[in-house]
């Protein structure tokens, strides 16, 4: 049987709900998570993209790579592990760095193997350990999560600049997007603000997500989630004090954890004989902006098979087919960077910070306060 963990859920005034927390999934469902990726993969890498491209000089060019490129990309791909954390680390100043960087990999990789809020669970566990206040733990998660999500939107109008200063000629759709998710952008972060300032708001924004939420759940047969209202009241309790402070940083610090990852990818298309002169970083910059949104569709677990065959897609329409094959190779590099690497550096780093408080898993602070909400 899983043991569940029950946590009670602070509200700004009246009794404190209980929730419960599912602490440990079955390992059925983990089962079934390893074996969709590994079936996607199987799918993405050996059905769909022979399809597509010479796989045997896709090999040759990764075959190509050079120590020193290689020490290039480990040196990028580090500096972009670094970068993912300091949202988290802006918000709770109280959290070192190589802690902040260690969660965060850790949390990415039990989110990519087990199945369901894991990564949440797994960084509160980890602040609770080092003796952070659960309220600021349980903000700073929340609001990470919520402006790396939002840092995608700003990547489209980077990429418009960036193609306007390079002399290449913006596309219509290109200024439709960036202006679309501008718009999308300026839009929740007003709503934000404004339920941080009024309570009334907060109140009326809870109650249509609370009607929204319940009939979407019962489409699918399922129960929605419990108290959303009380839910968005203790957001604007704790969003207050944190993002008056640290939100204006901590985003900017998300969009450049963004633009870290655009690093590695032109590091990773370098190594592989793709040069700027062939695909300008605006151009890249643009596809990569059009990947993160459709990444933000939960299609796949992280966006395996979707994200790979999108960059080919976008990057060989601008560079042409002659080098699709280079393509595929970076974009391979890539991914492995960014999504394959943090699996074992992730599981590695949690066993070495978690040392002897495995028991602890199934205690009654671990689980973050409201993480169902």
């Amino acid at each position: 049987m899983t043991p569940t963990t029950q946590v009670d859920v602070a509200r700004p005034s009246g009794p404190s709900p209980t929730v419960t927390v599912d602490a440990r999934p079955s390992r059925g469902r983990v089962a079934a998570r390893i074996a969709l990726l590994i079936g996607i993969v199987v799918v993405v890498f050996g059905l769909v993209l022979p399809r597509i491209v010479d796989i045997d000089q896709v090999l040759a060019a990764l075959g190509t790579l050079t120590p020193t490129q290689l020490g290039v990309l480990a040196v990028a791909s580090a500096v972009a592990y670094v970068m993912n954390a300091a949202p988290i680390r802006v918000l709770m100043p109280a959290l070192s760095w190589p802690r902040a960087v260690g969660a965060d990999l850790a949390a990415r990789a039990v989110a990519s193997t087990i199945p369901g809020p894991t990564d949440v669970a797994t960084r509160f566990v980890l602040y609770r350990q080092w003796d952070l206040p659960a309220d600021t733990a349980t903000a700073a998660i929340l609001f990470a999560a919520f402006f790396e999500t939002l840092s995608a939107l700003a990547l489209p109008a980077i990429a418009s600049i960036g193609v306007v200063l390079g002399g290449q000629a913006s596309r219509p759709t290109v200024v439709l997007l960036s202006a679309l998710s501008l718009a999308a952008l300026v839009l929740i972060l007003a709503l934000l603000s404004a339920i941080v300032r009024s309570e009334s708001l907060a109140r009326r924004v809870g109650e249509l997500l609370d009607r929204v939420a319940t009939r979407a759940w019962r489409l699918v047969h399922r129960t929605p989630p419990h108290d959303i209202v009380g839910s968005v009241l203790d957001i604007r309790v704790r969003a207050r004090d944190t993002l008056s402070r640290h939100g204006a940083l901590a985003y900017a610090a998300a969009v450049v954890a963004k633009l870290a990852w655009f690093l590695v990818l032109e590091v990773a298309l370098w190594t592989v004989g793709v040069t700027p002169e062939v695909l300008p970083p605006a151009v890249v910059l643009a596809a990569m902006a059009a990947v993160a949104l459709v990444a933000l569709l939960p299609i796949t677990p992280g966006g395996i098979g979707v994200t790979e065959v999108a960059y080919v897609g976008l990057l060989t329409a601008v560079a042409g087919d002659d080098l699709l094959d280079e393509i595929t190779a970076a974009i391979v590099i890539f991914r492995a960077a960014q999504w394959f690497a943090p699996i074992p550096i992730g599981w590695i780093l949690l066993v070495i910070m978690r040392g002897s408080h495995w028991r602890e898993l199934s205690a009654p602070d671990a689980g973050p306060e409201g993480s169902t909400a």
